[in-house]
């Protein structure tokens, strides 16, 4: 007998729709060079402009659906994929990004 069970409870989990899209931090294993990653990233994202930054450190931000970034999660060359939240205009302000 399950805890929800012998309470009487409900439980639900429901995450955000796998199509909904959301920016996420991207880091790759230590053992990945580094442009093999970006470049990696690039093959999967689709465009550039999807490819918010990286940085030599191992990471990267991204903008995909949720579903595709679990699916990116489970590349053996990924690390860490998590969401992120942040305001993409203040960041095109302080980098000079355009806003997609």
């Amino acid at each position: 007998m399950t805890i929800a069970e012998r309470f009487g409870a409900s439980i639900e989990v429901a995450g955000p729709d796998p199509k909904t899209e959301g920016f996420f931090f991207v880091k790759r294993r230590d053992a990945v060079d580094h442009d093999a990653f970006v470049t990696g990233l690039l093959g999967l994202v689709g465009t550039s402009g999807r490819l918010v930054l990286h940085h030599q450190s191992g990471f990267a931000i991204v903008r995909l659906s949720h579903g595709r970034a679990q699916r990116l999660g489970r590349l053996p060359w990924v690390d860490t994929v998590g969401g992120i939240r942040f305001d993409p205009e203040q960041f095109a302000a302080i980098a000079g990004a355009p806003v997609a």
